[in-house]
């Protein structure tokens, strides 16, 4: 039997270095798929990006940048719970580090983020009946979405969105 009876990995597993080199890899081929989203989304073929991003996320679901596209294209269609939660997720995955684009500063992006988390909270907030029918609840979610708001502020304060919204949905009192 050979050292390498593994599919050619090194006894051991992978190296730092090939893993690395095989997400470098993974990134390239899917560059040009996340380039065509965002011309979609441009061209308001929303359901058409959507698929692509979607795509994207198969091949590669510790991308930020796609699901915040993604959480966009379903808040625009109202589908709040799963915007809620692509933006959840992009947060949660900037906040460890898995920028994918160098074209915005990484306090930038995660300020972007945040605050498009917000904003789908309290959006669907707005939108839905929880006031009336569970006030305490529909604090808990306005006060998360204030929080958000105000540290999208503290990481880019020229984040002039986030600025507006937090001035506007400020900390209820319970």
């Amino acid at each position: 039997m050979s050292e390498q009876d593994d599919g050619g990995m090194p006894p051991g597993g992978d190296t730092a270095e090939m893993l690395e080199a095989r997400d470098s890899e993974v990134l390239a081929t899917l560059e040009p798929k996340m380039r065509a989203a965002m011309k979609l989304r441009e061209e308001g073929k929303d359901a058409a990006a959507e698929t692509l991003l979607r795509a994207i996320l198969r091949g590669e679901p510790r991308l930020a940048e796609p699901r915040l596209e993604l959480a966009h294209i379903l808040a625009v269609r109202g589908a709040w719970a799963d915007a809620q939660e692509q933006a959840r997720m992009a947060v949660d995955i900037l906040r460890n580090g898995g920028q994918w684009t160098d074209d915005v500063g990484p306090n930038a992006l995660l300020s972007f983020a945040l605050n498009l988390q917000g904003e789908v909270q309290v959006r669907e907030l707005e939108e839905g009946d929880l006031f009336l029918v569970d006030k305490e609840e529909f604090t808990q979610l306005w006060n998360g979405a204030s929080v958000l708001f105000t540290e999208a502020c503290e990481l880019d304060g020229d984040n002039e969105d986030a600025r507006r919204n937090r001035t506007r949905y400020r900390a209820l009192e319970g």
